[in-house]
C-alpha cells in the first residue's frame, strides 16, 4: 500500500529538518538510555551481590548510597551539560557572522557533534531512570551494583566526549573544512540531477519537444501554489506514476529554488477536462514549500553556499582570499562532476514513449553565473583569485566538448579579463590575467 501523499511528504520534509539539528540522535540515544537502565536493573536481579563484590571495577553500596549516587551524577551531567551548550554557541554564532547564516545547516548536520550530544543525554537519562527504578530497601534489599556501575562508566565516557567535541569544534570551525562540508553537499546533490531523466524508461527528446508544441497554455488545467514560500522539492517518486495512472502531461512551471507567492501558477495539467479537485490537491503537494531554499533538489543553492563564503571572505573586513580559493576548488569539482554527466533533458516519458512530465532543468549557464559572477566582482582587486577563478574554469572545460558549454566557459573568461582591469591591481598582475585569459580563450575557441 502506498503511503498517503501528504504524510510522505510531511515524512520526507521532517527528515531533512531532523538531520540537520541537534534533535533526532540526542532523542533517540536519550531512549537508548531508559532502555539501557531497564536492562541493567534486570541484569542486577539474575546477579547476586556476592559475586560481584570481590571485583575492583564494581561499586557497592546499599539501595539508598547508590539511588543517591545516580542521582548526584544526574546533577553533574546536567551541570557540565551547560558547559556543551556553550560551547556549541560559540560555533553556530563564528559561522553565521563569518560564513553566512546559510551554513549553519552544515554545523547543524555534522554527526560526531550529534553524537557527543546524544552521550550527555544518554548518560542523564540513564541516571535518572536508574534511580526511579530502584524500588525500596524493603522490596529488594541489595543494591543495584551493576546499574550504578554503568552509569559511572557513562560519566566517564561524556566526559572523555567533552574532550572531544572540544577537539572537534577546533577542527570544523576551520574554513577548509567548512567548505569541504558544502562541497560535498554539492557534490551529492549533481549526483541525484540524473535522477530526473526518469527510472521507468527512455527520455525521448524529440517525442517529447513535438508532443509540447502541440499544447497550448490556455487548454492546460493551472495547479496553484497554496502558500508563499522556495520550493524545496518536487515528489517526483509519487508524481511519476500518478501521471501515466490520470493518463495527463504536466509541466513544472517552478523548479526547487524558485520563490513562489500564494496562488502563483507552479503546474499545468493536460487535458484539463481530466483534471478534479482531488487530482489538482494531489499535484499541489507535491511541491513542498518551505521558509528557505534546502540542498537536495536545488543544485544552484548549493552552488550559493560556495560562493556566499567565498564573497564574504573577500569583504574588506575579512580579506581571505586563501578561503575563497578554497571555495572555488570545490565548486570546481562539482561543477566538473555536473558537465561530465551531461544535460539533462526537460522531458520525462513513460516506459512506452509517452510524454508525462515537462520541466525546466537547472542550466550550466546559471549554474556558472551562480558561481563567479559575485565572486568575480568582489575579487576584482585581488589578482591571486581571479587566477584561482581561471584555474577553476579550465579545470571544468577538460570535462566537456560540448560547444555551448565551452562558449559559457569562454564568456565567463572575459568577464574575468574586463573585470580586472577595473580593479586596482599593479600592470603585472593585470598582464598575468590577460595573458592567462588569452591562454584559456584560445584553448576553449
Amino acid at each position: 500500500m502506498r503511503m498517503p501523499l501528504k504524510s510522505r511528504n510531511a515524512g520526507r520534509h521532517l527528515w531533512d529538518r531532523m538531520t540537520v539539528n541537534f534533535l533526532l540522535i540526542p532523542a533517540i540515544m536519550g531512549l537508548g538510555g531508559m532502555l539501557l537502565a531497564g536492562l541493567m536493573f534486570w541484569l542486577d536481579g539474575q546477579v547476586p551481590n556476592e559475586v560481584l563484590n570481590t571485583s575492583h571495577f564494581i561499586v557497592s553500596g546499599s539501595v539508598g548510597e547508590l539511588r543517591g549516587y545516580l542521582f548526584a551524577m544526574a546533577t553533574t551531567v546536567l551541570t557540565t551539560a551547560g558547559v556543551v551548550f556553550t560551547l556549541l554557541t560559540l560555533p553556530l554564532s563564528t559561522v553565521a557572522a563569518q560564513y553566512g547564516s546559510r551554513l549553519l545547516r552544515i554545523f547543524l548536520g555534522d554527526h560526531t557533534t550529534q553524537l557527543i550530544l546524544g552521550m550527555f543525554v544518554a548518560t542523564f537519562v540513564y541516571c535518572v531512570t536508574g534511580a526511579m527504578i530502584i524500588p525500596p530497601v524493603q522490596i529488594v534489599p541489595e543494591g543495584p551494583q551493576i546499574t550504578m556501575t554503568v552509569g559511572l562508566y557513562l560519566i566517564v565516557a561524556s566526559f572523555a566526549a567533552l574532550i572531544l567535541l572540544i577537539q572537534h569544534i577546533s577542527i570544523m570551525l576551520q574554513a577548509p573544512n567548512i567548505a569541504a562540508g558544502a562541497g560535498g553537499d554539492l557534490l551529492d546533490v549533481v549526483r541525484k540531477t540524473n535522477l530526473l531523466e526518469g527510472q521507468d524508461g527512455e527520455n525521448k527528446h524529440q517525442t517529447g519537444a513535438d508532443t509540447l508544441e502541440s499544447l497550448t497554455e490556455a487548454e492546460a488545467h493551472p495547479v496553484h501554489a497554496g502558500k508563499p514560500g522556495y520550493i524545496q522539492y518536487v515528489d517526483l517518486d509519487y508524481l511519476r506514476p500518478l501521471v501515466r495512472k490520470k493518463d495527463i502531461i504536466i509541466r513544472l512551471v517552478h523548479k526547487p529554488g524558485d520563490f513562489v507567492g500564494n496562488g502563483v501558477v507552479i503546474a499545468l495539467i493536460w487535458p484539463a477536462n481530466r483534471v478534479d479537485n482531488e487530482l489538482d490537491r494531489e499535484i499541489r503537494n507535491t511541491f513542498h514549500l518551505g521558509n528557505q531554499r534546502t540542498p537536495p533538489q536545488d543544485l544552484e543553492y548549493a552552488v550559493n553556499q560556495l560562493t556566499e563564503m567565498a564573497v564574504r571572505a573577500m569583504s574588506p573586513a575579512i580579506n581571505d582570499p586563501f578561503t575563497a580559493m578554497t571555495c572555488l576548488d570545490y565548486i570546481g569539482n562539482g561543477l566538473s562532476l555536473f558537465v561530465r554527466q551531461g544535460p539533462i533533458s526537460s522531458y520525462i516519458c513513460d516506459r512506452d514513449g509517452q510524454l508525462r512530465i515537462v520541466f525546466d532543468p537547472v542550466t550550466f549557464d546559471e549554474l556558472l553565473s551562480a558561481a563567479f559572477d559575485m565572486l568575480r566582482h568582489a575579487s576584482c582587486h585581488n589578482a591571486r583569485v581571479l587566477l584561482h577563478m581561471l584555474a577553476t574554469i579550465d579545470i571544468i572545460s577538460q570535462e566537456t566538448k560540448m560547444p555551448d558549454a565551452r562558449q559559457s566557459l569562454l564568456h565567463h573568461v572575459t568577464l574575468i579579463q574586463l573585470e580586472s582591469q577595473e580593479g586596482s591591481l599593479i600592470e603585472d598582475d593585470r598582464e598575468s590575467i590577460y595573458r592567462s585569459c588569452e591562454a584559456l580563450q584560445l584553448k576553449l575557441k
